[in-house]
């Protein structure tokens, strides 16, 4: 029988003895515990930079897997903890809204609440993901974590504005490169496209006519505007950061103007 696996995507860092004393605690139990570290780089409560690191890669790894995200901004007394399963993995994370943000909420099957004391909120990532983490990899049933909960966070992801001859898209993400994604995937550009001429302007006077293949298309130092390997438009300079050349940062509006 294959070692269960556990994720973890945190803003804790690697700095601290937060993450390593969460494994810990897994491993104490389940010596053959395979966890694997997303990442733990977040910028600090950006609930955004993780679900979109998380939803790049999570069906990537086996079915069963448990995926513990340890990502908050409101840190309040009120906090409540949820477990959730969807496409076949596994979630355990704050009730702040990331899991409509990782996974479409037409795809969750069960959302249950973690139990959580006072004491608890100091340390969550140890004192509930863990031991939450270890029984849904033990048991593989969600019920065993908690009671249904059906009115947990939702978030709405950013969307692009479609309209018949213009998308206005938006920077959702900077990658440790410097390049920059934009939430308008390929099926929606190429479906108000229709194989027209189009513009992509990223600053005033400054636009992309064309799209590339890949990066090794221009000139090192030279801007590139692509499809990325997860689908969504990407802008960037090859072998350089288009955030520090070209100024784009996250937020930043991206505008596609078709003939």
């Amino acid at each position: 029988m294959a070692s269960p696996i556990i994720t973890l995507t945190t803003d804790l860092g690697y700095k601290d003895f937060y993450v390593p004393s969460a494994k810990g605690v897994i491993w104490k139990t389940m010596p053959d515990a395979n966890i694997v570290d997303i990442t733990h780089q977040i910028k600090p409560f950006r609930l955004d930079e993780a679900s979109f690191i998380l939803r790049g890669c999570f069906e990537d790894f086996p079915p069963g897997t448990v995926h513990i995200i340890s990502i908050d901004a409101s840190r309040g007394s009120d906090t409540r903890f949820i477990a959730a399963k969807a496409k076949g993995h596994f979630f355990i994370c704050h009730n702040n809204g990331i899991i409509t943000l990782v996974v479409d909420e037409e795809d969750i099957e069960a959302v249950v609440e973690l139990p959580a004391t006072l004491e608890d909120l100091i340390f969550p990532l140890k004192k509930i993901f863990a031991p939450a983490a270890l029984l849904m990899a033990e048991t593989g049933n969600l019920s065993k974590l908690g009671k249904t909960m059906p009115d947990y966070v939702r978030k709405a992801n950013m969307r692009p504005l479609i309209e018949e001859s213009i998308i206005r898209g938006t920077v959702i993400y900077i990658d440790n490169i410097g390049n920059a994604i934009v939430n308008i995937d390929k099926s929606s550009f190429e479906r108000v496209a229709k194989g027209r001429n189009f513009k992509i302007s990223y600053n005033r006077n400054e636009f992309f006519d064309k799209i590339h293949s890949h990066y090794n298309e221009v000139q090192d130092g030279e801007r590139v505007c692509l499809f990325s390997t997860n689908g969504l438009l990407e802008i960037a300079i090859n072998k350089g950061s288009c955030t520090s050349l070209l100024g784009i940062k996250t937020g930043h509006l991206i505008l596609v103007e078709f003939e």
